[in-house]
């Protein structure tokens, strides 16, 4: 930029506001207008006016003539606006942009200011409480600037401003002051003198350092609080009306007020002190002040990230006021001299004593980051800039870069993927200030609400997790037009390691979109997955290992350590307080080993206990080899972790333990050939697999025997050969007969109605109780049901869903004393799992057949009615009578 151009748009940047206050053209920044002021010719600043608006410097407003713009805040830079009516609309929604914090920190405190300014008739009287330097004034500028803006008040309306602490001492002053006076009512009131108020008649009065007004002060407000009325001093009879808006500000707390005062203030507004408003806006708040400086003394200012990190991480008594003013005393001394220079450089040498000695005492740590960056007179600032794009874009387009270049080089270390979005979400946790954080800290028992809704099984995931994912959406609340920066991406490894973490956040993302108002991408799915992937170590070595300690974080805090150090996932952590009993441990490895079900072995290490009085309860949940450890330290750990990274079998990893120190024992279960039920059908394997699944599911702790899939051709083709008295068979169930001589059949439909059940479990009898046979088939019911909602559910899980409702027709049942068929539960449990769904979603259905007058009240609606609470106490919902009207027909229809 030529010195010309630096010239016309020093005049503009002077002109632009004089313009603002009242939209006259004849105040404008025109062609004709510049060059009048400047002497140059009209062709020459035509040149120099295009020039700038290209380089995005100006905006243009379309008018005959033509006006040049130049705004502290950059709003719409570059853009052409038709009319003034066009480009003031603009204006007037982005005047709160320029404010830092406007959408952060300052988002509550500016909404309650709108509410005290446009409250009917005339606003309501509004107090600001903040320390001194919060920019109390600057909002009421503000404030006052979008009232003008939006026609609130009228153009010729005034602010008027008066600091009460000038008139601590004087209180008669003061009233004069605020109520004017009338000619002789005091010595030197030689004619009479209008006050704050009624200047201040349709536009805004802000009274600051309020907390100076002495109590008869105080006490004088209240007729015009009261009544909108007021006499000048020296007159009691003479009344006068005014319009005006009251704010008030002050550093005190409320306790320095008269009781009576305050009551008559309805909106109380506390503004936050800089250090509570995160290192964010601290830093974008430097940053503002110093292009400030740098048009000052039209020179450019060189600071490092170094320096700029250092004073963002100091306390400001007197907050932003004293930021600022620290800011303008180091760059006056640095400009001092030598005013001729182009770029003024800061360093830390040039940083006040006291803030050194006070970064020194905190024990900051200098980043190492050796990167100056550069603020010109030229520059203009928009906090929403920030926000929306350098932070957003150069943090997370940049961690999305790195995970897609590790999948890029097929990196499968879930660990380091877990790394980077962790580190990612705990930045904008850094960048948050303290209100902000309560409603972090409020949205986990939303969070944690939604998963029990969902009936996920959370038992891993801990809290920190759960913080993560209230700090993840936080961010999307508050950013709704983000990118998404894996559109069209090929992401199969990443979504291939965190299968299971994706499919846990696809339950409960309808639910996160409902309640939060946010719409979850494909990024943002799998971004929440990875962040409580960490809890659920889902991708097991070939032999898994439990790690047991005493204490609060110690087991996790080994297990974390030997992870990270072997990379890989392979030891899971059980934390256990001190005083926990032997029962509940027990209890809860049982647990835990089911849910990791172990195929080829199982090691357990412990920092201490009986191995005896362990094993022998849990042995048996795992059908594999079970490896017990005792006294364990962090060396053995990593040791133990190597052997199991180079697929060592348990017997070796024995073998090679410290024979003095380390207690062990193996436990080898005895093997033996269990009867076997087999399930094909014609139409492939596909459909083998998934009647097994069932059958073993429903067999689980219930009936001793196994489930086996086999190839429909197979089985016909070997009706003489030894293939099925190896493996046991006691039956065949499936959609088609292979008639294998001496093994009986069983349709799944015969199954299902019930025809073929009691012959079926006369085959299953040797091998269960008559009790559990009975349990067993309430299962099959329920897993061929669940089979059928697989598809369909996507908030609740179908596996919880499923309890919930038999309890639900075992109710109804005894209530009717009757027995439902099986075909009938299956669809009940189909319909009343989605109904609830649809319920939890808003979308219950509200009309039976299109007129609710024609549903049948009979017995059957009278006992489905009584055991609705059973589903409407466990989901939080109610069932209306539409719905169940619904449910009757299936019972009395079928």
């Amino acid at each position: 930029m030529n010195k010309q151009e630096e010239k016309v748009l020093e005049l503009i940047y002077h002109q632009t506001p004089k313009f603002l206050e009242s939209y006259d053209l004849i105040s404008a920044p025109t062609t004709g207008f510049i060059a009048k002021k400047m002497g140059f010719d009209r062709s020459v600043v035509s040149k120099l006016l295009n020039q700038l608006y290209k380089a995005q410097k100006l905006i243009k407003i379309n008018t005959r003539p033509v006006i040049y713009l130049a705004l502290n805040e950059k709003i719409s830079f570059g853009n052409t606006y038709s009319s003034i009516a066009e480009f003031k609309d603009s204006y007037q929604n982005n005047i709160w942009e320029s404010v830092i914090g406007a959408n952060g920190s300052l988002k509550d405190v500016i909404e309650q200011l709108k509410a005290a300014l446009v409250y009917p008739p005339s606003g309501l009287p509004a107090i600001i409480f903040g320390e001194s330097g919060t920019g109390k004034t600057f909002l009421i500028k503000k404030l006052f600037a979008y009232a003008k803006a939006q026609e609130i008040v009228k153009p010729n309306a005034q602010l008027v401003v008066i600091n009460c602490a000038q008139y601590a001492n004087n209180p008669e002053l003061l009233s004069s002051a605020l109520f004017g006076y009338v000619k002789g009512s005091f010595t030197g009131a030689d004619f009479d003198k209008k006050g704050a108020l009624a200047s201040a008649n349709n536009g805004i009065l802000f009274l600051d350092e309020v907390h100076r007004l002495s109590p008869e002060g105080q006490e004088k407000l209240f007729t015009y609080l009261d009544t909108g009325r007021f006499s000048p001093v020296g007159s009691d009879t003479a009344k006068y009306q005014s319009k005006t808006r009251l704010f008030f500000a002050t550093t005190e707390d409320e306790k320095d007020f008269l009781g009576t005062f305050l009551r008559r203030i309805p909106i109380k507004i506390k503004l936050p002190p800089l250090d509570e408003r995160g290192a964010y806006e601290k830093r974008i708040l430097t940053h503002s002040l110093l292009i400030d400086q740098a048009k000052r003394i039209n020179s450019a200012i060189k600071i490092s990230k170094r320096c700029l990190s250092l004073i963002s991480h100091c306390h400001f008594d007197a907050n932003v006021g004293e930021l600022k003013n620290l800011l303008q005393n180091i760059v006056a001394k640095k400009y001092a001299l030598n005013p001729k220079q182009q770029v003024v450089e800061i360093k830390i040498g040039d940083l006040p004593s006291k803030m050194l000695k006070q970064i020194r005492s905190n024990n900051f740590s200098l980043i190492q980051d050796g990167h100056k960056l550069i603020f010109r007179p030229t520059d203009n600032y928009l906090a929403s800039d920030y926000s929306n794009q350098a932070e957003f874009i150069s943090k997370m387009e940049f961690s999305w870069h790195n995970l897609l270049e590790m999948q890029k080089h097929n990196v499968k270390n879930r660990n380091s993927y877990y790394q980077i979005v962790q580190q990612e979400t705990h930045a904008i946790l850094y960048s948050t200030h303290n209100s902000e954080r309560s409603l972090i800290a409020d949205y986990i028992d939303i969070i944690a609400s939604i998963f029990n809704v969902a009936q996920i099984d959370c038992l891993n995931l801990r809290n920190l997790s759960i913080y993560d994912l209230a700090i993840y959406i936080y961010y999307l609340m508050r950013n709704e037009s983000t990118a998404d920066f894996i559109k069209e991406k090929d992401l199969s490894l990443i979504e291939t390691l965190y299968n299971s973490e994706l499919r846990i956040i696809s339950k409960v993302a309808p639910l996160v979109e409902m309640h939060f108002e946010i719409s979850l991408k494909k990024s943002d799915c799998l971004w929440l997955a990875i962040l409580i992937s960490n809890d659920n170590l889902s991708i097991l070595p070939r032999i898994p290992a439990i790690l047991v300690a005493h204490g609060y974080a110690t087991a996790s805090s080994m297990a974390d350590t030997c992870n990270h150090f072997l990379q890989n996932a392979l030891f899971t952590p059980v934390d256990l307080k001190p005083d926990v009993s032997r029962e509940e441990m027990i209890r809860y490895l049982k647990d835990l080993i089911k849910k990791i079900n172990p195929q080829e072995g199982l090691v357990i290490l412990m920092d201490m206990g009986a191995l005896e009085s362990i094993i022998e309860p849990i042995k048996n949940e795992s059908k594999c080899d079970l490896l017990v450890i005792n006294n364990v330290s962090m060396s053995l750990l990593l040791e133990i972790g190597n052997q199991l990274l180079l697929k060592k079998d348990l017997q070796t990893i024995q073998k090679h333990l410290p024979q003095n120190t380390i207690q062990s024992k193996l436990c080898i279960p005895q093997m033996k050939k269990l009867a076997t039920v087999i399930t094909t059908c014609m139409t492939g394997m596909g459909s083998a697999q998934r009647i097994k699944n069932i059958l073993s599911h429903s067999f689980l702790g219930l009936v001793n025997v196994q489930v086996e899939a086999c190839d429909f051709k197979e089985l016909v083709n070997c009706r003489n050969s030894n293939l099925l008295t190896d493996k046991n068979a006691v039956a065949i169930i499936g959609i088609d007969n292979p008639d294998v001589a001496g093994i009986p059949y069983f349709g799944l439909e015969e199954i299902m109605t019930g025809e073929k059940i009691e012959a079926l479990e006369q085959v299953l009898k040797p091998y269960s109780s008559a009790n559990n046979l009975k349990k067993w088939e309430k299962q099959l019911i329920k897993n061929f049901s669940l089979d059928r909602i697989l598809d369909s559910l996507t908030i609740i899980s179908p596996t919880k869903v499923m309890n919930v409702i038999g309890k639900y027709l075992q109710e109804i049942q005894l209530g009717l004393n009757q027995k439902l068929n099986n075909r009938v539960q299956i669809s009940l449990y189909v319909h009343i799992a989605n109904m609830i769904e649809r319920i939890i979603r808003g979308n219950e259905i509200k009309e039976y057949n299109g007129d609710n007058s024609t549903i049948v009240r009979d017995h059957c609606f009278s006992v489905l009615k009584k055991y609705n609470s059973v589903l409407e106490g466990r989901f939080s919902i109610k069932v209306n009578d539409p719905e169940t009207a619904y449910i009757r027909d299936l019972i009395v229809h079928h």
